[in-house]
């Protein structure tokens, strides 16, 4: 059995996060397994799976990571990179 340690992605940057493996749970009761993959732009960013299929992570007003809840119902973001 391989096992995993999780991030506190609610306290990392985007930059620290790029390239983790995270598996989250949609609204719809599915599980996404991928890689996050960080997009920036003009000081802005987003965290989006690695196919770029769906945005995962988003800043808040302040800046800070907070959870796309319009997609996901809960992330898990583990130390594990991809290869």
């Amino acid at each position: 059995m391989n096992v995993s340690e999780s991030i506190d992605w609610r306290h990392s940057t985007p930059g620290e996060l790029d390239l983790h493996r995270f598996i989250g749970l949609t609204r719809r009761g599915q599980t996404l397994d991928g890689y996050l993959s960080c997009f920036m732009q003009n000081g802005w960013w987003t965290l989006t799976d690695a196919d770029n299929l769906a945005t995962v992570i988003k800043p808040d007003a302040n800046g800070n990571p907070t959870l796309n809840t319009e997609l996901f119902r809960s992330i898990n973001v583990l130390k594990e990179i991809r290869p």
